[in-house]
């Protein structure tokens, strides 16, 4: 399913159902760059540490803009068992307002990052018109916290600039004036957004008066503190429904989180860095810091690259743990109990180098893997878990995974 702004509504709550009942998850990003320099590229030298540096450095620098999510459920159906695939290929783009708010925050860009997906046909115009917005979770509860403060609070927190004073002791005088009279409403005219904010912060200071938004203009008007108390919490609930919109694709996020399920990924460490980072809060400054964040936030991961690169009959057999090398030539050695949702079928592209697809094709890797046979691995679930759990391919001084 190919998810936009336009049907992300209709397919989070498909997700929602669907992610509670699946029995593990495929994940896979499509991001904006990798590395800034060669300085910064992982080496096979690097500690442990020096090699989350570099990661966090990568995360932090460029931008996600689509997120695939396919979610695994064993099925029997006529007395056969499948895992049936439901892929979803979410478009993101980052939220650039809430309520009025600027967060209109930066990403690098690599030129060969773009190059590479204007080759495999991806859409740009797609991704910054119809991508879903996303607001990262401690930033959204900043900003609601800090308005709900504002509108709620009864005390002055601007001083105008030298170029707004005269505005600023202009206003008041009107305000008074207004106070005064029999009049119920005062249209006040302003010319940018300063002047606006200035009103804004005069006007609270009293408890019966309040303040609408007109086009070059506030409406300041008058009312009990009853009525006033009640427009104020309006206010808060609008800003924070704006605030719940603008997290849009977050909420997937925590919904997978929350789920609580194995999420399979292929050299996937980037991948979650970035799933944390963009989507959680900032990432922690150390790499011990950052395993006692991810217990909790995806505390089951396996990592496909790593399972290969650790089993040296199959990579042996292939030569390759690349997924775009190797996934086909699993598919044709063991198609494998695997079958599309009937809703999803018709909806995937496949297109490697798509998200969504990407996703699926690392699940049904995974799944593979389990049923190669002679020279595969041992399939049973405990012995999977003890050999690949929580170990994520990176080829570093210390090993070939960092452990979780």
């Amino acid at each position: 399913m190919d998810v936009t702004r336009e049907n992300f509504g209709k397919a989070l709550a498909k997700f929602a159902q669907a992610v509670a009942e699946c029995d593990f998850v495929a994940l896979d990003m499509e991001m904006t760059g990798l590395y800034e320099t060669r300085e910064h590229q992982p080496s096979r030298l690097d500690t442990r540490e020096q090699r989350y540096q570099k990661l966090k450095r990568s995360v932090e620098a460029f931008g996600v803009i689509q997120v695939g999510i396919c979610l695994f459920t064993w099925t029997t159906k006529d007395g056969i068992g499948f895992y049936e695939a439901q892929p979803f290929n979410f478009n993101v783009f980052p939220a650039s307002s809430v309520g009025g708010v600027s967060v209109d925050e930066h990403f690098g860009c690599k030129i060969s990052a773009f190059e590479f997906l204007a080759k495999n046909a991806f859409d740009f115009n797609k991704w910054v018109y119809q991508g879903i917005p996303f607001l990262r979770g401690d930033t959204a509860e900043r900003i609601r916290s800090e308005r709900t403060l504002l509108l709620t609070s009864r005390q002055r927190s601007m001083t105008p600039d030298d170029r707004h004073s005269d505005f600023a002791v202009q206003f008041e005088a009107a305000l008074a004036e207004f106070i005064a009279s029999k009049d119920t409403i005062l249209r006040y005219d302003t010319t940018n957004t300063y002047q606006r904010k200035l009103i804004y912060d005069i006007v609270r200071i009293h408890d019966t008066l309040g303040t609408r938004s007109r086009v070059g203009c506030i409406e300041i008007f008058k009312g009990s503190r009853k009525t006033m108390q009640r427009h104020i919490g309006h206010k808060v609930q609008q800003f924070s429904a704006c605030v719940d919109e603008a997290r849009g694709f977050t909420a997937v996020i925590e919904r997978l989180s929350a789920a609580q399920k194995p999420v399979v990924g292929h050299n996937m460490l980037l991948d979650v860095l970035h799933a944390y980072s963009k989507f959680v809060a900032q990432l922690p400054p150390t790499f011990a810091e950052f395993e006692r964040a991810v217990a909790g936030f995806l505390p089951a991961l396996i990592d496909t690259k790593f399972i290969i690169e650790s089993t040296p009959d199959i990579k042996a057999r292939y030569g390759t743990s690349n997924l775009d090398e190797i996934a086909p030539l699993l598919e044709r050695d063991c198609a494998g109990p695997i079958r599309f949702h009937p809703h999803f079928h018709r909806n995937v592209s496949h297109n490697m180098h798509e998200a969504g697809f990407d996703a699926y094709m690392t699940g049904a890797t995974f799944v593979r893997l389990l049923n190669l046979g002679s020279g595969g691995l041992d399939r049973a679930p405990e012995l999977v878990l003890y050999r690949y759990l929580n170990k994520l391919y990176a080829s570093t001084a210390e090993g070939i995974s960092l452990n979780l």
